[in-house]
């Protein structure tokens, strides 16, 4: 594997496919942010870290991806979702890594599952450049909560 776009999309998708979506990965703490959990993902020369804190409903992170020793990619997010959403919202996550798909590293533009449904407005939708934000509803369109995300490659053009 390179260090090009492509190989490190195809790192991001195994890395987030193993990661807080279906729990494979162990979280780790991380000492210099108290309260904080991270998610560790290794494959040849590449490395990645899913670092995330949470307070009650709300939390924020940052996805890296290194390539041999050197940051390539980054992700941020942040947001809250009530407790009864998150098992759809891995679902929908889950959805797109498991199918490769890339949607600003979130969710796919739609998904209804029962009573639920997931919203991704996406604004740019390079895997070098993406930003948007993503909503689930419950019944009579009540607002379950959201995240933002944005991010970029790191690499020089």
């Amino acid at each position: 594997m390179e260090g090009d776009l492509d190989s490190i999309q195809k790192i991001f998708f195994d890395a987030m496919a193993c990661g807080w979506v279906c729990n494979v990965l162990k979280n780790i703490e991380v000492p210099q942010f108290p309260g904080s959990k991270a998610i560790p993902y290794e494959k040849g020369p590449f490395k990645v870290l899913d670092c995330y804190m949470t307070n009650l409903n709300s939390s924020t992170g940052t996805t890296t991806i290194w390539f041999r020793g050197r940051p390539v990619w980054v992700m941020h997010y942040g947001g809250r979702y009530k407790k009864e959403a998150i098992p759809f919202l891995k679902r929908c996550l889950s959805r797109a890594y498991y199918e490769l798909r890339f949607y600003g590293g979130r969710g796919p533009v739609f998904m209804r599952e029962g009573e639920f449904a997931y919203v991704n407005r996406i604004e740019r939708n390079k895997f070098s450049d993406f930003a948007g934000e993503e909503t689930i509803f419950g019944l009579n369109e009540m607002r379950l909560g959201y995240h933002w995300y944005r991010g970029m490659s790191l690499l020089i053009k």
